[in-house]
């Protein structure tokens, strides 16, 4: 009690909790990838985690893309009539979606999702004694899944973001459908598209599914705190490590 109070005390002591934590994941990292890991590979697990990362998550990224690319609408539109720009709506609104409003929002949302489930299962390895077998039988095939999943989902959550926004935008008077998506084609580059793919499909699912290993892995004792600190630890890294793909692809050339 006394050591808890005194991190309370000393904020900056926390940042070394966090970079253990950050080991950890590393560590569970390349042990998923060491030749016992791959030897006890199950598809069965892969299935299984395929199916709760995947078509349970479908009303998630629905409902996230479609209340987000609407609030993005409805900002930029406003925003845009008032300086008689509304003819890019199209462009600033799917470009806002691609390069960070999508990966920051729906993805780290469905990410956050996959952390507390998986730190729930590491502890309950944790707490069986079975911790070894978590490292060797289980973190492979659910990282490949949510891996999977996340190309699916992706996309899903992109197209049902576009569609909105085309649908929208004609309803708060400032372009019909078809200027939109012609503004949209138009703003659009290849290097956009590359960007929220590596971000939605490679880095927050790694993210997320090893922030949820590392927090269930970090006790053997039942805390219920886990979970949360697997979310927490998902949108901390998160942003971090999107805001880094951004300045790779963005910024690094100048």
């Amino acid at each position: 009690m006394a050591i808890s109070k005194l991190i309370g005390l000393v904020p900056p002591i926390e940042i070394f909790f966090w970079v253990a934590t950050l080991g950890r994941a590393v560590r569970i990292f390349i042990g998923a990838f060491m030749p016992p890991s791959i030897a006890a590979f199950s598809y069965k697990r892969f299935k299984i985690a395929c199916l709760w990362m995947g078509p349970e998550s479908f009303h998630l990224v629905t409902l996230a893309a479609v209340a987000v690319s609407i609030a993005l609408t409805i900002q930029c539109c406003l925003e845009l009539q008032r300086y008689q720009a509304q003819d890019i709506s199209g462009a600033v609104i799917s470009i806002g979606l691609l390069r960070e409003i999508g990966p920051l929002t729906v993805s780290l949302a469905w990410c956050a999702r996959v952390a507390a489930r998986i730190a729930a299962e590491a502890q309950a390895y944790g707490e069986a004694g079975k911790s070894e077998e978590f490292c060797r039988s289980f973190v492979l095939p659910n990282y490949l899944a949510a891996l999977t999943m996340a190309v699916p989902l992706g996309t899903y959550g992109l197209v049902v973001g576009f569609i909105t926004a085309a649908l929208a935008a004609p309803l708060l008077d400032v372009s019909s459908t078809t200027q939109f998506l012609r503004s949209a084609h138009e703003g659009i580059e290849w290097r956009d598209i590359v960007v929220y793919n590596v971000k939605l499909i490679l880095i927050n699912p790694t993210v997320g599914f090893f922030a949820g290993c590392a927090a269930g892995t970090a006790t053997t004792q039942s805390d219920k705190a886990v979970p949360s600190n697997a979310v927490t630890a998902t949108f901390l890294v998160g942003f971090f490590t999107n805001l880094l793909i951004t300045w790779a692809g963005y910024m690094a050339k100048y």
